[in-house]
């Protein structure tokens, strides 16, 4: 697949709006293993769906909002951030209709609009791993870290090495790999941090963050072979 005719940062971001405008549903679906994470209890990751209500909590990078009537019926205080204000206004209207309230605001992963231990729970829903010009996996955890309170949760996906977007992608070092042959070419110029083993995953979030259950899920959906990691932790106290 052919590159994107302009692949500088403003470009790409603008590709993602005009994807959101585009696709605008009425109902959204929460992804799989958001669910499982909330509301499943499995001999690594145990969890009380109850203990979430009242509790304030950023969906990082939420996009179209799909996990948004999870956290809501949970009881939760709904925040979310996305790239631009377009991608906000959308999700918010969406949130309106279904009866869903969501306050959302534009930020980049590195660079939050919220005061220091703002959230009880962040949740990044194949977010967190998105790497702007000029940074570092480094500098996403240290301000994810910034916004939560010590002890709160960490729920996130992370890119596997081997799944698809990452095919073809240039290795820009310390797993930082920027993506050339997106198959759905909304991604192409973008760089990702992706991990090969869990204790990659551990070693770039500490001390930041403690008590790490870690998954995965290694799915081919129809020639689309997506590979992700999904872990839960705690905001060091």
């Amino acid at each position: 697949m052919a590159d994107q005719p302009n692949n500088t940062p403003a470009a790409i971001d603008g590709t993602y709006g005009a994807f959101y405008q585009k696709r605008n549903p009425v109902h959204v679906y929460p992804v799989e293993f958001v669910v499982r994470a909330f509301l499943g209890n499995y001999p690594r990751h145990k969890t009380d769906a109850a203990s979430y209500r009242g509790k304030r909590v950023l969906d990082l990078g939420c996009g179209d909002g799909r996990n948004m009537p999870l956290l809501h019926n949970l009881g939760m205080e709904i925040h979310g951030t996305e790239i631009s204000q377009e991608i906000c206004d959308l999700t918010t209207a969406r949130m309106n209709n279904l009866g869903i309230s969501a306050t959302l605001a534009v930020g980049r992963n590195h660079a939050l609009p919220y005061p220091d231990g703002h959230f009880d729970v962040v949740l990044a829903c194949h977010a967190c791993y998105y790497i702007d010009p000029g940074t570092r996996f480094s500098d996403n955890v240290g301000e994810i870290a910034r916004v939560m309170r010590g002890g709160g949760f960490l729920i996130f996906s992370a890119p596997i090495g081997t799944t698809y977007v990452l095919r073809g992608a240039k290795d820009l070092g310390d797993g930082h790999m920027e993506i050339a042959d997106d198959p759905y070419g909304l991604r192409n110029g973008y760089v990702l941090k992706k991990f090969d083993n869990e204790a990659e995953i551990e070693a770039a979030l500490r001390p930041a963050f403690t008590h790490f259950e870690i998954g995965s899920c290694r799915n081919d959906f129809w020639g689309i072979e997506e590979h992700v990691w999904t872990v839960a932790c705690r905001k060091a106290v």
